[in-house]
């Protein structure tokens, strides 16, 4: 009889951690490069006057013999209602059968892979020598990049946080956000986050009431915000930043000054996506971007492009999210959670 294993959210948090989400997100990468993976057309729809959306993301990975969908939500109201904004399933199958081998509560999943997406591209994209983060946006994906930011980038010593509604809302998530990294794990053979406790205490995290000023200073920028308007603008980017666009992954979405894609080099996780929903259609609408000018970062990673080309280049990431990191990180808590015997196995 066929069976399915079913992992609940604690159950997710037990099987995968930041590092072991690195590695499973640059797996991902690099076999979308290499023609090993496929994504499948993405659905996206709007609800309740754009204040929600509700996505499925799905692809295959046959070298892995998996075949997975995401079903995922996100409600912005759910946070003054005390809930997730980002609620979802994910289901991998078996690709050579076609038999469902996992129902997993996608929330954490989707929260992970979002910021290594992130941490990879400035690992890959940003200044060696990178010490000082700008992150806009106090959500919840805020502090899974600033997460993984901190944990692929060791240079990394002050990130100031800027909410462009609420200095408030900045001041809270500063006043927090120690705390609450301490809870993620980094290394699951450090339990007791020994090492990643140090390293979150190391940072100086500093609430921004003044964007132009606190950009000044930035070597990486990122964005996770729901906006549909610019909240940076080109003047404000100085000589070598990198930028990851974390928010816009929908049609109408945008976070930077379109007339900054003139002269950076642009990279993505998905060509396709990222001309459709990514925050570089408003630049290709408007004639500031061609779409052979943007550069998949898998294939950076696999050497078929060059990244970073000088110190001085300013360089932007539009992260969309593409189904094969909730595959791969997905296959990851799978496989950890057999090993663990964790979950709940039900016959089909």
């Amino acid at each position: 009889m066929a069976t399915l294993r079913v992992l609940s959210d604690q159950d997710v948090r037990k099987c995968i951690d930041i590092k072991g989400t690195l590695t499973a997100v640059e797996k991902a990468y690099v076999a979308k490069s290499s023609g090993l993976a496929h994504l499948y057309p993405v659905i996206d729809e709007k609800l309740h006057n754009d204040k929600a959306e509700f996505d499925i993301k799905s692809g295959d990975w046959l070298e892995q013999e998996i075949i997975g969908a995401k079903l995922v939500n996100w409600f912005g109201d759910n946070s003054a209602k005390g809930l997730d904004t980002i609620v979802g399933l994910s289901m991998l199958f078996d690709s050579n059968t076609g038999y469902p081998l996992a129902l997993i509560n996608a929330s954490y999943i989707t929260s992970m892979r979002t910021g290594a997406s992130g941490a990879i591209a400035a690992k890959y994209l940003a200044k060696p020598d990178a010490k000082v983060a700008v992150v806009i946006g106090t959500g919840n994906q805020a502090l899974f990049q600033i997460a993984f930011l901190i944990s692929a980038l060791p240079t990394i010593q002050n990130i100031y946080i800027f909410n462009p509604r609420s200095f408030d809302k900045a001041q809270k998530f500063t006043a927090d956000v120690s705390q609450r990294l301490k809870i993620v794990i980094e290394d699951q053979i450090d339990p007791e986050n020994k090492l990643w406790n140090r390293r979150v205490q190391a940072i100086n995290f500093l609430a921004s009431a003044d964007i132009e000023k606190a950009l000044e200073v930035a070597d990486v920028v990122i964005t996770a915000t729901p906006s549909r308007g610019s909240l940076i603008i080109k003047e404000s980017i100085g000589p070598g930043v990198h930028i990851n666009c974390m928010g816009a992954d929908s049609v109408g979405k945008q976070e930077i000054d379109e007339e900054l894609f003139s002269t950076a080099r642009v990279f993505t996780d998905d060509l396709s996506q990222s001309i459709s929903l990514g925050e570089c259609q408003t630049a290709l609408r408007k004639g500031l971007l061609n779409s052979n000018q943007i550069i998949e970062l898998g294939d950076v990673i696999n050497g078929v492009y060059l990244g970073r080309e000088s110190e001085n280049q300013v360089t932007i990431f539009d992260g969309t999210g593409i189904s094969l990191q909730d595959i791969s990180v997905g296959k990851l808590a799978l496989d950890v959670a057999i090993y663990k015997n964790l979950g709940q196995v039900v016959n089909l």
